[in-house]
C-alpha cells in the first residue's frame, strides 16, 4: 500500500494556550501518521479557521514520513475574538473538521 497519511486520532489537536486571546499568538497542533507501507514524498498540509467568512489559513510543507510514524505539526495564528471552525487538509486529503475554538477578546 503506497504512503497514506492521516490524521492520528489516537493524539487530539490543541491550542496553546487552551483558551487564545485576540490579538495575541497562538499556536495549534496536530498529529498525522504515515498507515501505508511506503514512505511519503514531500507534502502540505493546510491549517483553516473560519469564523463564518473570516480567518486564516496556514499552508505547513511536511518532509517525508515513513510507514507507521507518526510527527506533530502545528501553525500559528494571531485572529480577532471569535468562535472558528478548525479544518485540516492533509496531503491534499480532508478537510477534517476538528471542532471550533473560541478566542476571546481578553483586554
Amino acid at each position: 500500500m503506497p504512503a497514506i497519511i492521516t490524521l492520528d486520532d489516537q493524539v487530539t489537536f490543541v491550542t496553546d494556550p487552551a483558551n487564545p486571546c485576540s490579538g495575541t499568538d497562538f499556536q495549534v497542533s496536530w498529529q498525522e501518521k504515515n498507515v501505508g507501507d511506503e514512505p511519503s514524498a514531500d507534502y502540505q498540509d493546510i491549517f483553516d479557521l473560519n469564523d463564518q467568512g473570516t480567518g486564516d489559513s496556514r499552508s505547513v510543507p511536511c518532509s517525508p514520513l515513513d510507514p507507521g510514524a507518526s510527527v506533530l505539526r502545528s501553525a500559528t495564528f494571531n485572529l480577532p475574538a471569535g468562535n472558528y471552525t478548525m479544518q485540516v487538509v492533509i496531503n491534499g486529503q480532508g478537510p477534517v473538521f476538528l471542532g471550533n475554538v473560541i478566542i476571546a477578546d481578553c483586554a
